[in-house]
């Protein structure tokens, strides 16, 4: 476990921040797609995806779920310390990124692709991102892809909103014109878009579960015999058909 400072805490929508942390030791650089444990005194510990990491820093991108992400978007004090353990999990590496792709993504499960798309921006240009949200408010975490990406956002709050695979049938009713697709999200937006992708196009998941060591030892994030926190989070969209099967 290594202690990290919190050297900033920002609000960017009602119930979702940005942190960012500081180790006093090395931390290993890790890939988009990679996550961290993160011990919170007197709370608990979770997982948490980095959407971002530069000069040491790491930003992880926080939606309040419960009393202890409520406490981290809310109340956590800047200068406070926090526990991580990371970068754990498989995350996306550069060569599966060529051509145009397609980002889909729900919710909070944006925070792995906003660091994916900085650290790779030369080659996600011309790739589209897809973005759905419960609120209009929390939409606003996309919004420093817009110089990157070709941005679609829809939220559930609007007299005309809708969800993500709402714009997911909308771009495919044109045909699937993206080289490959990266999808991010809680699990039943997941099945959802490997079922409505045809199979030709390579595709990738970030796969979510419940987490608890996030080293494959207790066994509760597992899909059949896929350990989410260990052979994850990332995995191809064959493979996940065949655990969600």
């Amino acid at each position: 476990m290594i202690p990290s400072k919190v050297i900033r805490r920002e609000l960017i929508a009602r119930n979702v921040a940005h942190l960012y942390l500081k180790p006093v030791k090395r931390f290993k650089e890790p890939l988009p797609g990679q996550f961290i444990m993160v011990w919170v005194p007197n709370h608990e510990e979770v997982p948490m995806s980095i959407s971002d990491y530069s000069d040491s820093i790491i930003r992880i991108t926080v939606k309040v779920r419960g009393p202890t992400t409520d406490y981290l978007v809310n109340e956590l004090p800047v200068n406070s310390y926090l526990g991580i353990r990371g970068p754990l999990g498989r995350g996306i590496t550069k060569d599966l990124i060529y051509g145009r792709g397609l980002f889909v993504v729900g919710g909070i499960g944006v925070a792995p692709i906003l660091y994916m798309v900085r650290l790779y921006s030369e080659l996600v240009r011309d790739s589209k991102l897809l973005a759905g949200f419960a609120t209009n408010d929390e939409s606003s975490v996309v919004n420093e892809l817009v110089s990157y990406l070709d941005v679609s956002v829809v939220s559930e709050d609007l007299t005309n909103g809708g969800t993500v695979i709402d714009l997911l049938r909308e771009e495919l009713s044109v045909g699937m014109r993206y080289n490959y697709y990266i999808a991010s999200g809680p699990k039943a937006v997941l099945d959802q878009i490997v079922k409505l992708i045809p199979d030709y196009v390579p595709g990738y998941l970030l796969a979510e579960s419940l987490m608890k060591c996030g080293i494959g030892f207790c066994g509760s994030c597992a899909l059949k015999d896929f350990l989410v926190c260990k052979d994850g989070a990332l995995v191809d969209s064959t493979t996940y058909k065949h655990l969600i099967s």
